[in-house]
């Protein structure tokens, strides 16, 4: 009888994981499920009193949710160090192979990302929707993939790209940092955090002209975007891969 259980993701080809790999994933879960039902209030209930206050001063004249798209990503980059640096040795130790790890965390760092998408989305639209109201624009102050709080599908793929990015970028560095110590780890901290940097800088537009903000120049742009996003979280997930699958494990004095 087997021991791996068939888990489908997205509409790609079935992922087999075994009962230890499930467990790990639904215990990530859950605490990222606590995390985020109590983030996400708190950070509605701020801007709800940044735009309060700004309204009753001045005029509103842009998104406000926007601002909010920073935390996840700093949050996800910590999670990402902390995933290699704590749950890799902790899970290997206990007997799982570091293949099984990478699995496993990758499939939990993939939905952990969903979530705070998800998160991100459903404010963008909350606010697009109350801000008509009061006929406000939602003008965004950075370049996006999505041109206001309605285009749900292309920021959904923004968000998605930007948080994985980030998390592939914080277990980069956990890794290298876990496997070469502090003086190499911190010679390679430029060449690790990259994911983040370039994914950021192709979606966010740190490239363009500080005038430029809305949607990309051209149709064309947006898919070249999306895709090289992808190629590089892609490749950093793959260098991640190398720089974990033979690493020592620690031993705690």
């Amino acid at each position: 009888m087997s021991t791996m259980t068939p888990v489908r993701v997205g509409l790609g080809p079935t992922l087999k994981l075994r009962p230890a790999e499930i467990a790990v994933v639904r215990r990530i879960l859950v605490l990222v499920v606590k995390i985020v039902a109590g983030v996400v209030p708190i950070a509605a209930l701020l801007m709800t009193g940044v735009v309060a206050a700004i309204a009753a001063t001045s005029s509103i004249t842009q998104s406000t949710w926007e601002i909010a798209g920073q935390w996840p990503r700093w949050w996800l980059f910590v999670a990402g160090i902390t995933a290699v640096t704590t749950y890799l040795p902790v899970l290997v130790t206990h007997g799982m192979t570091r293949w099984a790890v990478f699995r496993a965390l990758g499939l939990a760092g993939l939905l952990t990302c969903s979530l705070w998408t998800a998160a991100m989305v459903v404010g963008h639209v909350v606010e697009r929707f109350a801000y008509a109201r009061f006929g406000w624009p939602d003008r965004m102050t950075t370049s996006h993939l999505f041109g206001n709080g309605y285009d749900v599908l292309p920021m959904i793929l923004e968000y998605e790209l930007i948080f994985l990015a980030y998390t592939v970028a914080g277990a980069l560095i956990g890794a290298v940092y876990y496997r070469f110590g502090g003086i190499r780890g911190t010679l390679l901290l430029p060449l690790a955090g990259l994911p983040g940097a370039i994914v950021e800088a192709l979606v966010s537009g740190w490239y363009q002209s500080e005038d430029r903000v809305g949607l990309p120049d051209s149709a064309s742009a947006g898919p070249a975007l999306v895709l090289m996003s992808v190629a590089t979280i892609v490749l950093g997930a793959a260098v991640l891969h190398l720089v974990i699958r033979d690493v020592p494990i620690q031993s705690k004095k």
